[in-house]
């Protein structure tokens, strides 16, 4: 006989949880061969020519920076090389991979209407079309429970649900009412992965630095840096952008540097790479 017990017995309303169940859906059955997940964003390639993962699918990762460092502007440039297109001219060694027709969702939850067009109209003036597959949503009036609830219809109800490849979430600090509740801040991460995982898609998203550090903010930044795959940290070097992978499962994309040009849109430029933080803080 199976035994079934509640998560806690003083909540009302908990659902019971069949452990055993549980058990076996959890179990990594090691008789078998998992497959690694599939790549979904790539920045450069090692020495064999094989990509180097920023974003897999089922993951989450992290774009971190200090105000105005071009946090956005990085952002853009990855979701726009992602789709293809004529992005290739503004970075070569940023590809995306096995997205076909899943959609790609930029979330907003800070800029008015104006500035959430500007950002969105980014990505067709560098692909060279708009993406039949691409939306930018503006989330900036709505609370932080309506924000919440909406990325739960989005990746668990929604037409898109079965069909979600990339969602960018700028930032995630809308999403949580005080980013140095850790209770808060673990259930946010915690639902990060589980429709990462569930819809197969890549969830990357932004988040602030706390002054005079390269700590990403709060509790909220702690907890993410640790389940993330990928954590990128964005320098203001004045005129341009240092842009470094602090963090990675795997290999390390090699830093670069960005710039915007007259058109506003970001690329890769040639700067120098001289204000490196890995050495000093990796977190």
């Amino acid at each position: 006989m199976i035994q079934r017990l509640k998560y806690n017995q003083n909540t009302p309303g908990v659902d019971e949880i069949d452990f055993s169940r549980m058990h076996e859906e959890c179990r990594i059955d090691l008789e078998q061969v998992y497959e690694r997940p599939p790549l979904a964003v790539s920045i450069g390639s090692d020495v064999q020519g094989y990509p180097i993962p920023f974003a897999t699918y089922g993951n989450i990762s992290l774009i971190k920076g200090e105000e105005k460092s071009r946090k956005s502007f990085v952002k853009s440039l990855i979701l726009s090389c992602a789709i293809g297109g004529n992005s290739i001219n503004f970075a070569e060694e940023i590809k995306g991979h096995n997205l076909g027709d899943k959609y790609i969702l930029d979330l907003d939850g800070e800029q008015d209407e104006y500035y959430a067009w500007l950002n969105g109209i980014r990505i067709p003036k560098m692909v060279g079309a708009l993406p039949d597959n691409f939306q930018t949503i503006k989330l900036r009036e709505k609370s932080v429970k309506e924000r919440n609830e909406y990325l739960e219809w989005l990746f668990m109800e929604s037409q898109f649900r079965n069909k979600i490849g990339l969602v960018s979430i700028d930032g995630y600090v809308d999403f949580v009412k005080n980013f140095n509740d850790l209770e808060e801040c673990n259930q946010f991460t915690q639902r990060l992965m589980k429709y990462s995982s569930v819809t197969k898609c890549h969830i990357t998203g932004i988040l602030h630095l706390n002054p005079g550090t390269t700590k990403a903010r709060g509790h909220l930044g702690t907890i993410l840096q640790q389940k993330c795959e990928s954590v990128i940290n964005i320098q203001d070097g004045g005129e341009y952008s240092i842009v470094e992978c602090q963090r990675a499962r795997g290999k390390k994309f090699q830093d670069f540097t960005l710039r915007v040009d007259k058109d506003w849109l970001p690329y890769v430029s040639e700067d120098p790479v001289n204000n490196s933080t890995n050495a000093k803080d990796p977190f």
